[in-house]
């Protein structure tokens, strides 16, 4: 029986010391000694956002924390922007439609990024958009949005336009700075580069954002501003997932403690080193400009992804396929949580074995003297 590893771009290995975490003994969430708990928790989470005031955190997943976000500050039955680049971006515009919003879509080619200038002429045909949505890091995609400049138009264009951002798979993995890149809405997942099983998801807003005229929000349970009273307690508004708050302190602590910029560098190296591999044994990159949270590959011709899928996982290593119209030949290995160099070395062995087992002609072990070089 083979080893089982995770090495798909969420959920993720969770280290020792935050399973440890979640084992600790269930507390009662209205208590002095969970708000203490809470409290430290928020102060080490606003440093990982690269933000200096709150972080709202709720029981729930990533797409939540946008939808209360979205709600939480752009008024009803306006008009938004929604930048589809892929099934996340694709969610979004959905989101907005279910909603009754007044949507624009600006669609692009999955794998690519967009052009600035096709978003400024949008943004200029549309003076009275009140909020761009986009993701940064693309998980389907394998793409990294330049969100910064994203920003830097949008406030150019529409000075009062709110820019609403899924990081999801970015935060812990990518640069992300939102107060000076002056973004606007900040949603995050925790089964991802947070480290964490699933469960919890985190938003942040800027001062603009909080302080938006809305009409009264249509959710009851993601009223972020209801949520904001109860955290400013360092309590919140409903029964708090406990165990998973004691977890998230720990993978916090591991984060701090290696230091954000080293990650950063670490995910993009990751990452380089599995699509310069890969590259190497006939596969293709997907993403016009590479996120550290996955790599994005397509399979040699005449390999379907689904058979490489498969034979990762009979080996006992779970990546990820691709979706909807990429699917048949595009598939994303990420390390992403709790990994190494050396977990990349694994990654890249494991996928010569399985494209030589598909019939691909690789000569052994040249990828991965290729992963060894870029990690050194």
């Amino acid at each position: 029986m083979n080893k089982k590893r995770l090495f798909a771009p969420g959920p993720v290995e969770v280290p020792a010391a935050v399973l440890k975490a979640m084992a600790e003994p269930v507390i009662h969430h209205r208590t002095d000694e969970f708000k203490e708990l809470f409290a430290k928790t928020k102060v080490k989470l606003a440093k990982v956002f690269c933000v200096d005031d709150e972080v709202i955190i709720l029981s729930a997943s990533g797409s939540a924390a946008f939808e209360a976000g979205f709600l939480a500050t752009v008024p009803k039955n306006s008009k938004v922007l929604a930048i589809n680049a892929g099934k996340f971006g694709e969610r979004w515009a959905e989101l907005a439609r279910k909603y009754g919003y007044k949507l624009i879509e600006m669609k692009i080619t999955w794998g690519k990024t967009l052009n600035f200038e096709e978003l400024r002429n949008i943004l200029k045909l549309h003076p009275d958009i009140k909020a761009v949505m986009t993701t940064h890091s693309e998980t389907s995609t394998g793409v990294l949005h330049d969100v910064k400049t994203i920003a830097q138009i949008t406030r150019q264009e529409i000075p009062t336009a709110l820019l609403i951002v899924d990081a999801v798979s970015s935060l812990a993995a990518a640069e992300l700075r939102p107060q000076e890149w002056a973004l606007d809405v900040v949603s995050a997942g925790s089964q991802k580069g947070l480290m964490l099983p699933p469960g919890l998801a985190f938003v942040w807003l800027s001062e603009r954002a909080w302080a938006s005229d809305i009409n009264l929000n249509p959710s009851f349970y993601l009223d972020i501003r209801k949520e904001r009273i109860a955290q400013q307690k360092n309590s919140t508004a409903y029964t708090s997932p406990v165990n998973l708050i004691y977890a998230l302190n720990a993978s916090l602590d591991i984060i701090l403690e290696q230091g954000l910029e080293k990650i950063w560098q670490n995910r993009a190296s990751y990452t380089e080193a599995i699509l310069q591999s890969a590259e190497a044994m006939g596969c293709t990159r997907f993403a016009q400009r590479v996120s550290p949270a996955v790599a994005a590959l397509r399979t040699p011709s005449g390999i379907l992804a689904a058979d490489l899928v498969a034979a990762f996982a009979k080996r006992g290593l779970r990546i990820a396929g691709g979706q909807d119209h990429v699917k048949e030949f595009l598939f994303r290995p990420a390390v992403l949580g709790f990994g190494d160099k050396y977990d990349v070395i694994i990654v890249v062995a494991v996928l010569e074995e399985v494209l030589r087992e598909l019939g691909q002609d690789i000569p052994y072990a040249k990828a991965v003297a290729i992963a060894m070089e870029i990690l050194e």
